[in-house]
């Protein structure tokens, strides 16, 4: 889930962290002479010179390996002829990503596409660097925050089958209710606007979800709903507690078959334990540390708990969903236009919050950017649109490191300089 806290638009951190290293040690043996052992010592001084200079060596030569590894890979793109524009804007962020891999500064995959043409869809670095594999745009990421987006068409699905409506007190939906909840509507907890404070819910051990709900209780809300924006995590997992009362199945069931299995987004989920996919990505703390194993592997009845950012996908399946949303393959206008409303300022200078969505103003006066990101142990991720641009910004990536949001910025930059160029 998303550490967001108020800030500006933050900067690149660049941790370079150098590649784990390893070397044979010299075992020389039993010595039977004093001029043996001395020309044995000059030789292990040569051999020590020569091991220093060949451990100085060695993460060269694997990075140089490694980058010739990722250069050789295809830079993929729709049957469609591409413009010279567009295949420069492909070259260009091409170049940049390589770039950032010789840094060790990113890792994952990556989709760009302008006007229903992909520009450039390709993995860089390694998914799982003890197996050896490579990322692809096949490969499996947790989303983090970018789950919410999800959760929110959810409950606004269950609106246009007239199942729910967002202005209702979510006491409505869920019974028995914690007191301080009375007057939060679920417009409030989609806009991060509800007044409930996060809350350690880690221990499942002895708990049902009831209990989960009745725990809030005695947690009074941090102001008065509807009259401050305060990023919550814990809301949207609320939310998707309202999904699975409303709709009767667990959340992660009710998203396969209203989001996933209609626009074929095959790799798509979490219903299944994230480390049992064949293609996934294993999260790092930095360049080749793994970081600790997440994931909610418990029974359906804790789905709901995904709600906030355990959704896992493929940056293919997100370009699937993105252009439903486009072309309303999946929902109407009218219910587009109420999740990218942007309903209330905030945590980040120039953007509103609408139903999952961030929603800003593009490089290009008057345009809108539609994004969100995601921070989750070991992953980074980001979904952007320029609905008026016909550009579409999508990366996943297996390395914490990574300043998603800068780098999202730097990606934007090479796209407009060429578009406002032509």
């Amino acid at each position: 889930m998303n550490d967001h806290t108020r800030r500006e638009m933050p900067y690149s951190a660049r941790q370079i962290v150098p590649g784990q290293l390893s070397y044979r040690q010299l075992s020389p043996g039993q010595l039977s002479s004093p001029r043996a052992a001395k020309s044995l010592r000059r030789f292990i001084k040569r051999m020590s010179v020569l091991v220093i200079v060949s451990l100085l060596l060695v993460p060269i030569l694997e990075l140089v390996l490694h980058v010739n590894h990722q250069s050789q890979q295809p830079v993929h793109a729709t049957q469609a002829a591409l413009s010279s524009q567009d295949a420069l804007i492909a070259s260009h962020v091409n170049d940049l990503l390589m770039h950032e891999v010789t840094l060790q500064q990113f890792s994952g995959s990556v989709l760009l596409a302008h006007h229903d043409k992909v520009l450039l869809r390709k993995g860089y670095s390694m998914a799982d660097w003890s197996k050896q594999v490579p990322n692809t745009p096949h490969t499996t990421f947790y989303l983090g925050s970018t789950t919410k987006q999800f959760t929110a068409m959810a409950i606004l699905i269950l609106q246009a089958q007239s199942k729910l409506q967002v202005h209702d007190p979510i006491c409505s939906y869920i019974a028995p209710c914690p007191r301080p909840w009375q007057q939060v509507t679920i417009h409030e907890l989609l806009t991060h606007t509800s007044g409930i404070p996060e809350f350690d819910h880690t221990d499942l051990s002895n708990a049902s979800p009831e209990s989960w709900i009745t725990d809030f209780d005695d947690v009074q809300l941090g102001f008065a709903p509807g009259s401050e924006f305060s990023y919550c995590n814990v809301c949207y997992q609320i939310l998707g507690y309202v999904v699975e009362k409303v709709s009767g199945e667990p959340y992660c069931t009710y998203l396969q078959q209203t989001i996933f299995d209609p626009l074929q987004m095959k790799s798509s989920g979490c219903d299944q334990p994230y480390l049992s996919l064949p293609d996934h990505a294993v999260g790092y703390a930095s360049w080749r540390v793994q970081d600790v194993s997440i994931g909610l592997d418990a029974a359906s009845q804790w789905s709901f708990l995904c709600g906030a950012g355990l959704v896992y996908s493929t940056v293919e399946d997100l370009y699937h969903w993105d252009q439903a949303l486009s072309s309303h393959t999946l929902i109407s206008q009218q219910v587009l236009d109420e999740a990218f409303t942007p309903y209330v300022p905030s945590q980040y200078a120039g953007s509103s919050y609408g139903y999952g969505w961030f929603i800003a103003k593009a490089p290009s006066t008057g345009h809108r950017l539609i994004w969100h990101d995601g921070r989750v142990d070991g992953f980074r991720t980001y979904n952007g649109l320029f609905l008026d641009d016909g550009i579409t910004i999508i990366f996943l990536s297996n390395l914490s490191t990574l300043d998603e949001l800068a780098l999202a910025k730097q990606l934007e930059q090479i796209v407009f300089a060429h578009l406002t160029s032509a």
